[in-house]
């Protein structure tokens, strides 16, 4: 399917900013993880904290790149738009749905997660 680069322009900073709030919640969550430790010392537990210490950091990392690549994606729609003007409003780019499975995959994972989180918080706090 083609889009407007203005379009695609809006799409890469709604984007960035969903990926950015789910990136500033992680450091809230490390915060109840150090909660849970100095509570319980038991292996299961620690165990879990451990988890979700490493599901949080390879989120982390895979939220830096799709910031990333969304960077680049719209430096060069905005390139685009400097070099045809008159063309910002028509669709005539074809949308990166890998792109769009990526953030569908991110953002469902997002919440598989913090349900998860949430469930252990209220186990063991």
């Amino acid at each position: 399917m083609k889009n407007s680069i203005s379009h695609l322009h809006a799409v890469c900073q709604d984007w960035t900013r969903e990926l950015k709030f789910y990136k500033s919640e992680t450091p809230i969550f490390k915060k109840r993880l150090e909660e849970i430790v100095q509570k319980n010392t038991s292996h299961e537990i620690l165990a879990q904290v451990e988890h979700f210490e490493n599901k949080f950091a390879i989120m982390n990392l895979h939220f830096d790149e799709l910031i990333h690549d969304l960077r680049l994606m719209d430096e060069a729609l905005l390139k685009e738009a400097t070099q045809k003007p008159n063309f910002i409003s028509l669709k005539i780019i074809d949308d990166d749905t890998n792109l769009q499975e990526l953030m569908d995959f991110t953002a469902s994972d997002f919440g598989g997660t913090k349900k998860e989180f949430y469930q252990f918080l209220a186990k063991y706090l």
